[in-house]
């Protein structure tokens, strides 16, 4: 009797029923590259909403609210002049009243108001930081519930690697000799939207340096998802003639793209700025051919229940 043989039909079938069970159970996408995160700065628009809201109201009261606005803020001989406030303050202070008499609204968001004169300078940078790092715990936790939930148990000290076509959102585990575990973790990954917002998730985690990204990847990347979001072609199925790209029936992708951009009501309005931004990629990449430029593979690594970026 063959053991390792009759060990590998009962591996290849639990791997089948595992696969099955991953389909029912995995109704919806678990992993979301973006998370609701309430940040500085939605605490400080907050703010200047409630505190301009009111403004506005009492500006309303005068005959021309954009002359006393005015007044208020640039006119030092008016007797509305705010004197009390910084020169920073006041141009902020200006464009919130003028943003919301204009439109009724907020929108012009300066944190150089008045109202954060003893907080520290709003940073971005650092917003943005910590705003990689919610995400982060927050895909870590929906993995670790995905596989829980789907029954698998990836063993301490594993070293996974996983790895996303751009092309068609595919993803591949990679760094294991376990044959039933990267079987089931591709399975799972690879139903509904998980791989995807996988790796959009990399993406938006990345660094500066990142040695994955090239501005000419990233570049194509989104030329690629532009194309197909708006004509439903593959630019890398379609064929190259005279440095377009051609579909079987003979046209050009470009035509049917600017065609369809104003046949939509959302696009129509930035129909000749995408046809022009997007048209001059999509030139030189038929020119050079579509293998010129490396496609975006991303992958990232995950070891204990965190993934962990490669650089």
């Amino acid at each position: 009797m063959n053991i390792t043989g009759n060990n590998s039909i009962l591996t290849n079938a639990q791997s089948q029923v595992q696969s099955k069970n991953i389909s029912k159970n995995n109704d919806q996408t678990t992993i979301q590259s973006t998370n609701d995160m309430t940040t500085e700065s939605d605490r400080r628009m907050k703010i200047l909403d409630e505190k301009y809201s009111k403004i506005n109201e009492q500006n309303k009261r005068f005959e021309n609210p954009h002359n006393h606005i005015f007044d208020k803020y640039r006119n030092k001989d008016s007797p509305y002049f705010r004197s009390d406030l910084t020169k920073k303050e006041r141009e902020a202070a200006y464009s919130m009243e003028m943003s919301w008499a204009n439109s009724g609204t907020g929108g012009q968001y300066n944190f150089n108001d008045a109202a954060f004169r003893n907080e520290r300078p709003y940073d971005p940078t650092q917003e943005s930081a910590e705003r990689k790092v919610f995400n982060r715990q927050k895909v870590n936790g929906q993995l670790q519930d995905l596989f829980s939930t789907n029954g698998i148990n990836i063993p301490l000290n594993t070293n996974l690697r996983f790895t996303i076509d751009p092309d068609n959102f595919k993803l591949t585990v990679n760094r294991s000799e376990d044959e039933t575990l990267v079987s089931q973790l591709e399975n799972l990954l690879n139903t509904n939207n998980n791989a995807r917002e996988l790796f959009f998730h990399i993406m938006k985690s990345r660094s500066d340096d990142s040695t994955q990204f090239t501005p000419k990847s990233l570049e194509k990347f989104r030329l690629v998802n532009q194309i197909k979001t708006v004509t439903g072609y593959d630019l890398k199925e379609l064929e190259l003639v005279d440095d377009k790209f051609i579909t079987k029936s003979g046209t050009d992708i470009f035509e049917i793209y600017k065609e369809q951009l104003l046949k939509n009501p959302y696009t129509a309005k930035h129909a000749n700025i995408a046809a022009s931004h997007y048209g001059s990629q999509l030139h030189e990449l038929a020119k050079n051919g579509f293998d010129s430029i490396p496609d975006l593979i991303l992958s990232i690594d995950y070891k204990n229940g965190s993934l962990n970026d490669i650089d």
